[in-house]
């Protein structure tokens, strides 16, 4: 149950990264007569995506015994995961808040920038090594519908910026 815990925990991290870019779309639609985020792009991006994520996890079929090895192995990794996040989270507000602020200071955005940029590399060097660990508890089918899910939310982000690009 821990482990679940653990795993939804790291779920809901990449989650209110993303939601965080979603409310700030919804509070610039508020300023342009409320319909922004009701027609909007980003919206379409980001269900499709939190829906195709639901999709997956219901198809992969783990068992309880591969949902226990892979809480063990993020549980291992937890003194450093739960840091890195906290630190992508108030480096990803530093910036956000260099963006937006007034007057404009084009220095403070690069080096907030850079400071987020650096902890992602961070996370994504720890990320490969959880999943270099946590690969060989699914079996093929599983790994390969994931392989498929990657793909799909690749091609779903490369037609949306083509969507948008063309209005």
């Amino acid at each position: 149950m821990k482990s679940n815990r653990t795993i939804l925990a790291i779920f809901l991290v990449i989650v209110i990264a993303a939601g965080s870019a979603a409310a700030w779309a919804v509070q610039s639609g508020a300023t342009h007569g409320g319909t922004f985020w009701h027609n909007s792009p980003m919206k379409s991006l980001i269900v499709g995506k939190i829906g195709r994520f639901l999709v997956l996890r219901s198809e992969l079929n783990i068992t309880d015994e591969q949902r226990r090895e892979i809480g063990r192995i993020i549980k291992s990794h937890k003194e450093e995961l739960v840091p890195m996040a906290k630190t992508i989270l108030d480096r990803r507000q530093a910036l956000r808040k260099a963006v937006l602020a007034e007057p404009v200071k084009e220095e403070a955005i690069r080096a907030k920038s850079k400071e987020l940029s650096q902890a992602i590399g961070d996370a994504s060097v720890l990320a490969s090594k959880v999943i270099r660990e946590a690969r060989p508890v699914l079996n093929a089918k599983q790994l390969e519908r994931i392989r498929k899910f990657m793909d799909a939310n690749h091609q779903a982000t490369n037609d949306w910026l083509e969507g948008i690009s063309s209005h």
